[in-house]
């Protein structure tokens, strides 16, 4: 499930860095790639997680709508781009799993061959 996951979130985090509104990508990767995803299934910012399913669920769909494009448009811009930065933390995070820390000494012998 990890790699599903992290593709996932790797994916969401791509799509909200392409053309068109904050608001308009964040539906778009919310409802392509995360809308299953639970809360439970991020430990380390599920919390966080869980508050932006609540905020892209509150909203009433008007007719011909849905819940989520009704919720995310009456995020501000603000609230928006919290969290699409969210979602960045969240691939970030999982990744960081993934492929743990190398350590100072690795860090700077990547430094000193990128030069």
């Amino acid at each position: 499930m990890i790699e599903d996951l992290n593709g996932r979130l790797e994916a969401a985090a791509l799509s909200l860095t392409g053309q068109g509104p904050i608001k308009e990508r964040l539906f778009a990767a919310y409802c392509t790639y995360l809308q299953d995803i639970q809360q439970s299934d991020l430990p380390a910012l599920g919390a966080e997680f869980g508050e932006m399913i609540q905020a892209l669920h509150r909203e009433p769909a008007l007719p011909g709508d849905d819940v989520v494009r009704a919720s995310v448009r009456k995020l501000s811009n603000r609230e928006a781009c919290y969290y699409a930065e969210l979602v960045v933390k969240l691939y970030g995070t999982l990744a960081g799993l993934k492929h743990p820390y190398v350590g100072t000494r690795g860090a700077r012998s990547l430094a000193a061959t990128a030069t």
